[in-house]
């Protein structure tokens, strides 16, 4: 079953493609409101296939102006006469352009002639934040946009964040929890539905990754060593991340290890989460937790259960920030008395809400009981995969236990 009320023979293959290639990624309405309409240059990022092509090209609506950097054509026109591309043209959108070296000030240039009559959308398989630094010439003409693998309630546009004490609601889901958790959320493994077919998409998406956009980001000597890596950091998933002990598995030095992982995370295929300090006593400082884009590699089920969480509260917490409804970060709580909750959201720099997430247990772990009881969150919820039943904690009625299904629901 993919989709909720549908059955899967209903679908046949083609079908499934035409459903998605017509169906609205939660940034589509967001960037043309936003950035577009107010003659700002979207800079759309995400993963490898997460469906930014296809994204960018719904928002051109079926018009001339789409350019890649994979096009040698196209290389030539931006490199000779870039003004051309621009010519009679709503809205140009550049994929990966910013494997040009000279991209960003070429694209200031271009902007501020023809900013009035052109819209300008820029796609990139790495953080475009990778390329930018203080000073930057672009500062002050994009608005940045982050696009995600697809979330168990994906809608149209981005709804606004839950408010007041109830994480609750009506139990509102397009997709099924056990497609995701298995088959991940990008696109086509996701469509596929076939296990095997899905082990052959992450093999070589993560080549293509290491061996194409790596390349393209840095200069790494030993490919083969950052793919070890990237094999050790399946492993790792919910734990707080040792740079030493890496070093020590894979080789090389300390700064290439986390430079490595830097690289990895700009290319969108792991991302950390740091610890929340302030209000908690004897609260750890550095090390970070690790999680992966696509959750489906990781073998143990608890650990899988945990990283789909944390994926679905990052898209959440960025495309709110992206849609200017607050800042939101999102980190974890553990002190040196090993009490720890899985995740902790931030709004405006102030703790909002706690999440513990749980395979079976719908006994309110005594971590999260405790944290709350210390920093108030408006929100602190236990989230089960397979409950009996949904409830408030006897010990301390802001405690919410709630079904993933019904807790994902909110999210973006």
């Amino acid at each position: 079953m993919l989709i909720d009320g549908v059955t899967e023979e209903w679908f046949d293959q083609n079908s499934i493609q035409l459903y998605f290639g017509h169906m609205e990624r939660y940034l589509q309405k967001l960037i043309q409101s936003d950035a577009l309409a107010s003659h700002k240059i979207a800079f759309l990022s995400g993963p490898r296939q997460v469906g930014k092509t296809s994204l960018s090209k719904q928002i051109l609506g079926g018009g001339p102006g789409y350019f890649t950097w994979d096009d040698d054509e196209f290389k030539k026109l931006w490199i000779q006469n870039p003004k051309r591309i621009f010519e009679n043209q709503g809205l140009v959108v550049l994929d990966e352009i910013h494997k040009d070296r000279s991209w960003k000030n070429r694209l200031k240039g271009l902007f501020d002639l023809y900013s009035e009559g052109t819209r300008i959308l820029v796609t990139g398989s790495a953080h475009l934040d990778f390329y930018r630094k203080s000073g930057d010439s672009l500062q002050g003409r994009y608005f940045p946009y982050r696009l995600h693998p697809i979330s168990l309630n994906e809608r149209s546009f981005v709804p606004e964040p839950p408010s007041g004490k109830d994480w609750g609601g009506e139990l509102d889901t397009r997709f099924h929890i056990e497609d995701l958790l298995s088959l991940g959320g990008f696109p086509e493994p996701f469509l596929g539905q076939n296990d095997q077919k899905a082990r052959r998409w992450r093999r070589l998406h993560r080549e293509r990754m290491i061996r194409e956009d790596l390349r393209d980001l840095r200069e790494v000597k030993d490919l083969e060593k950052v793919r070890v890596l990237s094999l050790l950091l399946e492993e790792k998933v919910s734990g707080t991340l040792s740079y030493q002990s890496l070093r020590e598995d894979v080789g090389g030095s300390f700064e290439s290890v986390k430079s490595w992982v830097d690289a990895l995370e700009a290319l969108f295929f792991c991302f950390r989460i740091k610890p929340w300090s302030k209000g908690v006593k004897r609260s750890l400082l550095k090390e970070p937790k690790v999680y992966l884009y696509d959750w489906a590699v990781i073998e143990e089920p608890g650990a899988r259960f945990e990283n789909l969480i944390a994926s679905h509260l990052l898209k959440s917490c960025q495309a709110w920030s992206d849609a200017a409804m607050g800042d939101f970060e999102l980190g974890y709580l553990r002190d040196k008395q090993k009490r720890e909750v899985d995740f902790i959201i931030t709004r405006n720099k102030k703790p909002w809400a706690l999440v513990e997430a749980k395979t079976q247990d719908a006994n309110p772990s005594p971590s999260l009981l405790y944290f709350t009881q210390i920093l108030k969150p408006e929100f602190s919820i236990q989230v089960v995969q397979n409950p009996k039943k949904e409830r408030r904690a006897s010990l301390h009625s802001d405690v919410q236990v709630l079904d993933v299904r019904r807790f994902l629901s909110r999210l973006v």
